[in-house]
């Protein structure tokens, strides 16, 4: 988001100056010049301005070709930012494609999503009510309902700090938070990141480093990025993921 409004502002800013090196060259020295020619040869008043020298005309003439030059490299600004805001639009479109189809995933498994692998050694008190309300929390995921899930997710994370699905919690929570109608990448990052560091055997680890990896470039924290990066393919050499990582990587370097 940072990174769209930064664009915007800066393409705002070259609109702007071509609009000014556009009135330069209706209103500059040259224009007045030649609208000065126009009078004197049309039978102007007597009062009009006199031709200027060979030297101040060649004066002008190389003010207008800097001016062009100055638009033409301002157009090629803009172009650049025009392109960089569709790749920004379809990373945005891609991300929330990427959840739509984990999500139908999701609610094709119904109730056959495991329990934590590395969950802790300690059982829920109650394990019914601990997969029911995760299964809330769920059920509001596959509805689209982003607010309440979020609110679900956060709820079953506080009241089962020993439960079955904390992990997948964690990772759908990022997910969600990265899709709000206003997204909060900085509490998605940190859920992807409890994922890593909490549950590194579990199947959503490559996955969640992944997607943290990815926010961090995008979010102009790069070396972070690399780091998470290379952590990916030296942990997880044999994920689908790893050979995600290694494009991206070639990305970051050019």
């Amino acid at each position: 988001m940072k990174a769209v409004k930064r664009t915007r502002l800066l393409a705002g800013v070259v609109l702007g100056s071509l609009v000014f090196c556009a009135q330069a060259q209706n209103t500059g020295p040259l224009a007045v010049e030649e609208r000065s020619l126009a009078q004197a040869r049309s039978g102007g008043s007597s009062n009009a301005a006199a031709p200027m020298s060979q030297d101040g005309l060649l004066l002008l003439m190389q003010q207008q070709q800097q001016f062009e030059e100055q638009i033409q490299d301002l157009q090629g600004q803009l172009e650049e930012l025009r392109h960089e805001l569709q790749v920004m639009k379809d990373a945005e479109r891609e991300r929330y494609l990427d959840l739509d189809t984990r999500i139908n995933t999701l609610a094709e498994q119904g109730k056959t999503e495991q329990p934590d692998d590395s969950a802790d050694s300690a059982a829920p008190n109650d394990p019914e009510a601990d997969r029911d309300a995760y299964s809330a929390a769920k059920d509001k995921l596959i509805k689209r309902d982003f607010d309440a899930a979020a609110e679900a997710f956060e709820g079953y994370l506080n009241d089962f700090p020993n439960g079955q699905f904390r992990a997948h919690a964690h990772f759908w929570l990022g997910k969600v938070y990265s899709n709000l109608k206003t997204p909060k990448p900085d509490k998605a990052q940190a859920q992807f990141q409890s994922v890593v560091d909490d549950y590194p055997d579990h199947s959503k680890a490559p996955t969640s480093l992944y997607t943290l990896a990815v926010m961090q470039a995008r979010d102009e924290q790069v070396s972070q990025a690399k780091v998470n990066l290379h952590k990916l393919i030296k942990q997880y050499p044999d994920s689908s993921e790893a050979s995600q990582a290694k494009t991206l990587l070639e990305q970051l370097n050019k």
